[in-house]
């Protein structure tokens, strides 16, 4: 049997819920047959949980976006680290790929551009949305959906 790698233990431990406790991961990883040091796990738990999370609400948001009917005011834009984390599968990368298209064809390169810009900036895609809702009330609009 192949001796586990710290790196992807973890992460597939992560990747099942990505806010598990870090004393309950090394607990899991370590029941898993890992042997490492609990300051190496601890470690690779640090450095992975932050892609993992937004690795697993990209895939949870892409589906949803996917059955919107209606263009959106303000399209999300997905976070670039989310895309770098790892594959996705093909069907969820095409997936992003045209609502990417759908977005720069509502408003133009520039504009999606600065919106995701925007979206990193606010801290993500749900702190994006609050922000959008703030704006839409001052501005006298209909809130966001």
């Amino acid at each position: 049997m192949a001796e586990l790698s710290v790196s992807g233990a973890v992460r597939e431990i992560l990747t099942g819920d990505p806010e598990m406790p870090t004393d309950e991961v090394i607990r899991r990883a370590r029941s898993e047959g890992l042997r490492a040091t609990e300051k190496q796990i601890r470690k690779s738990i640090n450095n992975q949980r932050n892609p993992i999370r937004a690795k697993v609400a990209a895939a949870r948001v892409a589906p949803a976006a996917a059955r919107e009917t209606t263009p959106p005011k303000v399209a999300p834009a997905v976070p670039a680290s989310a895309a770098a984390v790892g594959p996705l599968d093909l069907a969820g990368v095409l997936g992003n790929v045209a609502l990417v298209n759908k977005v720069v064809g509502l408003c133009g390169v520039e504009t999606a551009r600065q919106t995701a810009e925007a979206v990193h900036a606010c801290g993500g895609l749900e702190a994006f949305l609050q922000h959008l809702e703030l704006v839409a009330t001052i501005r006298g609009g209909e809130a966001a959906t």
